[in-house]
């Protein structure tokens, strides 16, 4: 009787790879795609803590909205909301760009006549960019040239300053129109 004797050469097999080709080929663009598209920015500020006090308050018992309108055709609309009542207040571009010294003093005015309100419901269109929402935000946030807003604190009665204006900025229409 004779052994049969096996080769090296007859162990070798082809290795099928294509299935895990196929997937890699869909799964890995997928994930690079849902990577790429979903971002979120947060900017970190932090308040003092009477003001961050007097926002807490504020947002629980507000009577006063104030809304912010940003296209860049019209500009800048304020929509104040006091009482049931809306007073508008427009800030028209400067030719093709944006007017931000025009917004920081109707936002000073409007933050003079209702020094308790530190949010901001701001509705931009879908033209405006992140980089210009950024800037307009910073305009808005403190007041003019080291001026100070001055409200009661209601805790204690005391008179505070603040050169914050509207450091709580909400988007009013963060799917679109």
């Amino acid at each position: 009787m004779r052994l049969k004797r096996t080769r090296a050469g007859d162990a070798t097999f082809d290795l099928n790879l294509a299935p895990i080709l196929d997937i890699i080929v869909a799964i890995v663009p997928l994930l690079l795609l849902s990577v790429a598209f979903v971002q979120v920015k947060m900017i970190d500020t932090s308040v003092p803590q009477v003001v961050a006090e007097a926002m807490q308050r504020a947002n629980e018992k507000s009577e006063t909205t104030v809304g912010l309108k940003v296209s860049k055709k019209k500009g800048f609309v304020f929509e104040v909301m006091k009482n049931g009542k809306v007073t508008p207040m427009t800030v028209a571009n400067k030719g093709a760009v944006w007017d931000l010294e025009g917004l920081l003093a109707a936002a000073f005015t409007i933050k003079q006549q209702n020094p308790e309100v530190f949010r901001v419901d701001m509705s931009p269109e879908a033209d405006v960019n992140l980089d210009e929402l950024v800037s307009i935000m910073d305009k808005i946030r403190r007041t003019p040239d080291t001026q100070k807003i001055a409200f009661v604190d209601p805790s204690n009665g005391q008179r505070v300053e603040t050169e914050l204006m509207f450091p709580n900025i909400l988007f009013a229409n963060v799917i679109g129109d």
